[in-house]
């Protein structure tokens, strides 16, 4: 399934890649929405790097769940799969729930021999507050307010509080109106062959043509509330697996529930 391409800032390398997203990864307490066992979501991943030779695992934001909880205190909740990230050269994108990390990219991107473009971001710039000039000043206030507000431990414990009462009020995750992203996605489109969005927690294809060339949007879909989905692509050939598993399958057998190409 492998063939030559070339990265974005990188040499040309032979690789299939591996999209998995909106983690949300916690400190495992009863608001947290990550729901897995460290070593069983570990042992998925790397059932799938041997099962399917998998080069590159690209992680499409939304890892890290910093609207309610610290960093530190995500990784002391977590050692055995930050030390997993740690020892491996995968990719990190952020999502809006992890902006105020340092770490991450806004985005990646991949070239293909036949000059056909993978563009891969979260997705949260189709969001008013993201994705327009009025919005993104308010967002980069807030963001700054935010770091700021996270040198003083009391004032972050009030906002952790008032966090965790909200998630006590509505602890359903949001529905989101995927038209939105799908419409950004095909703008996108004018310029990308392929593109990868998450963030909707809905994994989702669609093809389209544009100037008579074939054009693929995808949605990686949620790691999240003990699920596990994702997509699996050969860069080359632009062949790509929906992943469609829970946790309790996981544990049982392997299987990728379909396949498009």
């Amino acid at each position: 399934m492998a063939d030559i391409l070339t990265l974005h800032n990188q040499e040309s390398l032979i690789m299939n890649i591996l999209v998995l997203s909106d983690l949300h990864i916690d400190t495992c307490d009863n608001f947290g929405t990550f729901q897995w066992d460290e070593m069983d979501l570990i042992m998925q991943i790397e059932s799938l790097r041997d099962t399917y030779n998998i080069d590159k695992v690209i992680f499409n934001g939304d890892i890290y769940e910093l609207i309610k909880y610290r960093l530190d205190d995500i990784r002391k909740a977590n050692p055995v799969l930050m030390r997993y990230f740690r020892d491996n050269d995968f990719i990190f994108i952020k999502g809006n729930h992890d902006l105020v990390s340092d770490d991450g990219l806004d985005f990646y991107e991949i070239t293909n021999s036949s000059g056909q473009i993978i563009h891969i971001e979260h997705g949260h710039n189709a969001d008013w507050l993201n994705g327009s000039r009025i919005g993104r000043l308010i967002g980069k206030l807030g963001l700054s307010l935010l770091k700021s507000v996270s040198r003083c431990r009391l004032a972050m414990k009030i906002y952790f509080k008032i966090v965790a009462f909200e998630e006590q009020i509505n602890h359903i995750p949001k529905n989101y109106n995927t038209i939105k992203y799908l419409t950004y996605a095909l703008k996108l489109l004018r310029k990308y062959d392929v593109v990868i969005l998450s963030h909707t927690h809905k994994l989702e294809s669609h093809h389209t043509y544009y100037l008579n060339k074939k054009k693929r949007y995808l949605n990686s879909g949620t790691c999240s509330l003990g699920r596990f989905q994702g997509i699996l692509m050969n860069t080359e050939t632009l062949k790509y697996e929906l992943i469609k598993e829970t946790k309790e399958s996981v544990k049982n057998s392997y299987h990728i529930s379909y396949a498009i190409q």
